[in-house]
């Protein structure tokens, strides 16, 4: 893990910060040479800090500093979601066993069997598009090769915005 790009953030702001009081004051002791140098030996009260200037200075210290935060806090909180997109969880990845009910176009039916969690129990109808790798042994197959009494396993693929697809489908025997 880096360099946390919070504390770079705040580093950049307390710079900016220093930099224009600095800026200010100097700004401000030239004003006050010129008018002490202006009077020729006469005493003149010397006049406050402009405080408009200073409200304005502190309201562009503060906008810099709000941009400053928000564009680190968007650039690590990307950086942190490409790095999670990709890792997946166990639970994410699901397989159950079942049988083909019924074998259509581009769906299929099956019944989950006995050995199965809970979960996967009972009928499923599963849209089974060309994404979808169906195997033999070693062997990809389609799926009009399946039929009605094949018993199969199915693997879920569970994505980070919670849809869940078919990943796989393993033909394990064929009906006798």
């Amino acid at each position: 893990m880096g360099f946390p790009i919070y504390f770079l953030a705040l580093f950049a702001i307390l710079i900016i910060l220093v930099a224009t009081i600095i800026v200010y004051f100097q700004v401000y002791k030239r004003h006050i040479n010129k008018a002490l140098g202006a009077t020729e030996g006469k005493r003149t009260s010397m006049v406050p800090p402009n405080t408009v200037v200073a409200i304005v200075m502190t309201i562009i210290v503060l906008l810099i500093a709000i941009l400053i935060s928000y564009f680190a806090g968007y650039v690590n909180a990307y950086k942190d979601y490409e790095e999670d997109i990709w890792v997946m969880s166990h639970s994410d990845i699901q397989t159950f066993y079942a049988e083909v009910k019924e074998v259509g176009e581009n769906s299929i039916l099956v019944e989950g069997i006995s050995l199965n969690d809970e979960n996967y129990r009972g009928e499923f109808q599963y849209e089974v598009w060309g994404e979808v790798s169906i195997y033999r042994q070693d062997a990809v197959i389609r799926l009009s090769d399946l039929s009605e009494g094949d018993l199969i396993s199915i693997t879920l693929l569970t994505d980070r915005t919670g849809i869940t697809n078919i990943f796989k489908i393993q033909l394990l025997s064929e009906k006798k």
